[in-house]
């Protein structure tokens, strides 16, 4: 959570508008406090205050502060209700030490009770402030010979928690001070400029040469150069150039970047499948020497891996595979050994549930696959076959081409399972592999225009709802979990999402005239059992939306339809059957007036436990 962005330049230019503009690009990480804060001839510079970037820029004129070096901050609160007090940047007792912080600092409480005892005063609630005093008061220290650098790493050593923290300091007017745990932060590399970042969008208008930094790494950024060191030593790492455009960070005519990246699924996707055949072969070979899989992952994420436990279930059969929600991991740390395949999800590559589980695991002898969208962040690095989705950036809270790109991934790997374990011969598997690649791109664009139109119009039904259930059978639940997770995280309405059978043990109690239920109904062996399920809500008077094919009997009991075409590979279906979801939980935010990019109390990257 919480977006940070540090610029230092050589070049005559002041780097607030560049600092502002960024921080817009990191605004789904929080918004609902901003600040930033810069150095010019040797004098700090504050403005901060509480709410979005555009508001508060329009107050404080943001983009105007002077200095060629700065830093800012977009809040997700953690410690400390949204207030101009709790606003990030946060500075020591005598305003020349200015720090912003992504992360928890566990011990907070207790340091601070200690600077209080020793005269400091703090004017916020965040726990993020005590690292300002803690370097004030270690440059009081008697020894005048301890550099800054030095201080900062004795302060970075009394902290618990996790962190990224970005500092500068009146007295190194050029110098940027950077330290990551457990927390992203990636540094951008241009001749005459550094950038600091929680995310590569913040600067990829600017450069496409990137490091990320890694845990318990510490830098120091001038104009001229970028310093790294870990445990004392020097770290040279290569930086990494970028395929991400600066356009692919913008909004490029669509009102809101959600929408954008619903209708780039079809790139997404083509450029997912284009994974090389040696990782696949290799990640097949390591799901087939294990004892027990397990898949983890948390969110929209957990809904995909939801797809991959059903497809290696199925394919696996004897071999145990397990699904588990990141945040619980230690009910089943005692199956982490080193028969155990963990199967990692995460579109950041930084959810801290999930790195939190890796670690122990790895520790046991756990064998580690990745999915994620950002290439070299933590979870790939913790993991020992990694494999990406290539989505672009997702700018949107709500996951929506990541989401479709992770299911792809795991159904070009369940398509070689099937073939590495003998299910299929070669020539079928060939055909299976083709149609995927070929299928999944051209279907999508053509379930995007197909219904979107229906789906703005639905939404001027179910928007004046206050509930909606989601139902479906076997394979398709993933997909009714992650339709009810949209519509409830960006439009508000509660929306519950179950296996249809269960509506009979509790649900069906509260269903009513007009109640929307939106029902998952391939036309495979569960759409009798289906049929008779949207029976049973038509007749307390519910409002039936059917996802289906056009050869469904489901059509005929459904009061709403949105068709998706028959695709020759059920593995395609979690991700034609989301997409019209994807697009009605859109339309039902936007027709609530609220704004589906930023969806209040919540935050894209996941960040603190």
């Amino acid at each position: 959570m919480c977006g940070i962005i540090a610029i230092t330049t050589s070049s005559k230019v002041n780097v607030s508008k560049m600092i502002t503009d960024g921080l817009k690009k990191l605004e789904y990480r929080g918004y609902d406090s901003v600040g930033i804060a810069t150095i010019n001839n040797g004098k700090i510079n504050i403005l901060k205050d509480a709410g979005t970037i555009d508001k508060v820029n329009n107050r404080l004129s943001l983009e105007n502060l002077q200095g060629t070096i700065g830093i800012g901050h977009t809040r997700w609160a953690t410690h400390g209700p949204p207030s101009r007090e709790n606003a990030h940047p946060h500075s020591d007792c005598t305003g020349n030490i200015i720090v912003v912080h992504n992360g928890i600092i566990e011990n907070y409480l207790e340091l601070k009770e200690n600077l209080l005892k020793k005269g400091h005063n703090f004017s916020s609630e965040t726990d993020s402030e005590v690292f300002a005093h803690l370097m004030e008061e270690e440059l009081k220290q008697k020894n005048h010979e301890l550099s800054f650098i030095n201080a900062f790493k004795r302060v970075l050593a009394k902290i618990e928690g996790t962190y990224a923290i970005t500092l500068i300091h009146s007295e190194e007017p050029e110098t940027i001070f950077l330290a990551r745990k457990d927390s992203p932060l990636v540094i951008g590399i241009r001749e005459d400029t550094k950038f600091a970042a929680s995310d590569i969008p913040a600067f990829l208008e600017y450069t496409k040469k990137v490091i990320v930094l890694k845990n318990g790494e510490i830098a120091t950024l001038t104009p001229q150069a970028v310093y790294i060191e870990k445990n004392g030593f020097r770290i040279q790492p290569k930086p990494v150039i970028v395929s991400w455009t600066a356009a692919s960070a913008q909004k490029s005519g669509y009102p809101h970047f959600m929408l954008k990246e619903i209708h780039e699924q079809p790139i997404a996707l083509r450029n997912t499948l284009k994974i090389d055949l040696n990782v696949i072969n290799k990640a097949s070979s390591k799901i087939l020497d294990a004892e027990r899989i397990i898949f983890l992952a948390c969110g929209t994420s957990y809904h995909a891996a939801l797809s991959g436990y059903h497809q290696f279930q199925r394919i696996l059969k004897k071999k145990p595979v397990y699904k588990v929600i990141a945040s619980e991991f230690e009910s089943y740390s005692h199956l982490f050994d080193e028969e155990t395949l963990i199967f990692a999800i995460s579109q950041s590559g930084e959810t801290l549930d999930v790195m939190k589980a890796l670690s122990p695991a790895r520790k046991l002898g756990a064998s580690i696959i990745s999915i994620a969208n950002v290439v070299d962040s933590s979870i790939p690095r913790l993991s020992h076959i990694s494999l990406y989705t290539k989505a672009g950036p997702e700018i949107g809270v709500a996951a929506t081409k990541t989401h479709t790109a992770q299911v792809s991934l795991l159904a070009r790997l369940a398509l070689q399972l099937e073939y590495d374990t003998g299910l299929v011969e070669k020539n079928e598997f060939n055909q299976n592999l083709e149609s995927l690649i070929s299928e999944i791109p051209q279907v999508t664009r053509s379930v995007i225009n197909q219904n979107e139109f229906k789906a703005k119009s639905l939404a001027s039904i179910i928007s004046n709802q206050n509930h909606a259930y989601f139902l479906a059978r076997g394979m398709s639940i993933p997909v009714a979990l992650e339709g009810a997770l949209k519509l409830k995280e960006i439009s508000y309405i509660h929306a519950e999402a179950f296996p249809a059978g269960e509506s009979k043990h509790g649900p069906i109690a509260i269903v009513e005239s007009m109640f929307p239920v939106i029902m998952i109904a391939p036309n495979d062996r569960t759409a009798k059992k289906m049929l008779s399920n949207a029976e049973e809500m038509r007749a307390r008077g519910a409002y039936i939306i059917s996802v289906t094919e056009k050869d469904h009997n489901i059509i005929e009991r459904s009061d709403y339809t949105f068709i998706v075409p028959k695709t020759m590979s059920p593995l395609v279906r979690p991700i034609t059957y989301v997409i019209p979801l994807q697009m009605l939980a859109y339309y039902a935010a936007v027709r609530r007036g609220f704004d589906p990019d930023k969806p209040k109390n919540l935050a894209k990257t996941v960040t603190v436990e």
